[in-house]
């Protein structure tokens, strides 16, 4: 049941992320929900979980865009290897965990994507002011988007009975 809820959630964000309009005046961000999904499952879940979540998140990102497919599988690997690293240090309940990782994680997505796709050469040609400005608007959604994903996660999980790693082992 529990990878029955993270499947129907990131598609569901999948779904709501390309419905939403992009942030014109941020380099055309859109709302990382999709990111929001993955970092849920970093913080609170056990390591194949939290794999399976970027596997799947990433994929879902690179169909919704003009990246090469598996690029954001890698990015969105990363930054949830990160957080999940510190896992039993993170509040993952609390508000602030919720706003610090929603400004973060797109800051650290897009760079290791502009990496990646830089020394693939695909995107040669792209100023780097233009993806910092994007980045700064994606991280601007997230303040505002990672706590709700998580709360509606959290909600939906409380509602079918699942309990978390975390509060099932503590």
């Amino acid at each position: 049941m529990n990878r029955l809820l993270m499947i129907v959630g990131l598609c569901l964000c999948a779904i709501v992320q390309a419905i939403l309009p992009p942030w014109l005046a941020m380099g055309q961000a859109k709302a990382p929900l999709l990111l929001a999904g993955v970092v849920y499952y970093a913080l609170t879940r056990g390591t194949l979980q939290m794999a399976e979540a970027a596997m799947l998140g990433g994929l879902l990102q690179d169909s919704l865009g003009p990246i090469p497919l598996g690029f954001s599988v890698v990015a969105f690997a990363g930054v949830a290897i990160l957080i999940h690293q510190f896992q039993d240090r993170i509040f993952a309940d609390s508000f602030l965990t919720h706003v610090l990782t929603g400004f973060m994680a797109p800051v650290l997505v897009s760079i290791i994507l502009y990496v990646l796709l830089v020394s693939g050469g695909y995107r040669a040609g792209v100023p780097f002011s233009f993806v910092m400005s994007k980045t700064l608007g994606m991280s601007l959604l997230g303040l505002v988007t990672f706590p709700l994903v998580f709360r509606f996660i959290r909600a939906s999980e409380e509602r079918l009975g699942i309990q978390s790693l975390r509060r099932a082992n503590g």
